[in-house]
């Protein structure tokens, strides 16, 4: 016999950008949505029953309509409004609400930069019963530190060549996910507040590996946000290895580097209370 397993359904991929007025300076908003729902929807798979599939053209058009006047700089409020608003349709038993913010940064009054791979995120995960899970996070913040980093002591078989390194060039892509066990009242202004430890402790802790770097991140995040109650990394050590001029003959003075964006090093962690 077959059945029908777990289903969602939904629209990903929503563009949209807000300008937000001011009567010093505008703010500019420029977002990525992706709402997936969940509800008792067989018919349509096993019948052609559409009855109790809501368009996704509509969760779409939703998300335009209520952002005029519902949304803020407060990512994670206009989630939950989404969230709950969809629920509260008949036939819709859960909603999953993620946003993705581009950063642009302020030049003047109205002018803006940006548009670089750094993102904010938003989630909120909601049923009609009203429960919600909220998380946060960060990816594509990419950092680089020309020492305060090592990686020595490891493991060697017949297959490992890497050298020893006291003192090295560290970079990484920062992706990072933390849950809330209460929403703080400001989520914006505990976000950048997140991201300042984050960057801090990058650049100031000398840390044996990215492992440890990581968990130096991790752990003053939690002490500074008490609302958290989780984190988890995905850092890709993308290595920037020393170029041997030596061979040439010349004097190897150990500043020139070969980038190497892949291959890289895959290092994923949570870190919980």
């Amino acid at each position: 016999m077959v059945e029908l397993g777990t289903n969602r359904w939904g629209k990903s991929g929503v563009r949209l950008s807000k300008l937000i007025r001011g009567p010093d300076h505008d703010d500019f908003l420029d977002l990525e949505f992706q709402v997936l729902l969940a509800g008792d929807v067989e018919p349509a798979y096993l019948e052609g029953d559409n009855s109790a599939v809501l368009p996704t053209d509509t969760t779409r058009n939703t998300i335009y309509a209520l952002a005029q006047d519902k949304l803020t700089e407060d990512l994670e409020s206009f989630a939950t409004v989404l969230c709950d608003h969809m629920v509260a349709k008949v036939g819709i038993e859960s909603a999953d609400v993620r946003i993705r913010q581009r950063r642009w940064h302020r030049e003047g009054r109205t002018g803006f930069t940006g548009g670089g791979s750094e993102r904010r995120l938003a989630r909120v995960q909601g049923d009609a019963a009203g429960i919600r899970e909220n998380w946060a996070g960060i990816e594509g913040l990419v950092v680089l530190k020309t020492g305060g980093s090592a990686f020595v002591g490891f493991p060697r078989d017949e297959f490992t060549v890497l050298p020893e390194a006291e003192d090295r060039v560290l970079s990484t892509s920062i992706n990072a996910q933390w849950v809330y066990t209460d929403l703080p009242a400001n989520t914006t202004s505990t976000w950048e507040s997140v991201r300042d430890v984050m960057l801090q402790h990058f650049f100031d802790d000398w840390s044996a590996s990215v492992q440890h770097q990581g968990w130096l991140m991790a752990r003053a995040v939690l002490d500074a946000v008490p609302e958290i109650a989780e984190i988890s990394f995905e850092l890709p050590n993308q290595h920037h290895l020393p170029f041997d001029l030596a061979r040439f003959g010349l004097s190897d003075e150990h500043t020139v580097f070969h980038p190497v964006s892949e291959p890289y090093g895959d290092i994923r962690f949570t870190v919980t209370r």
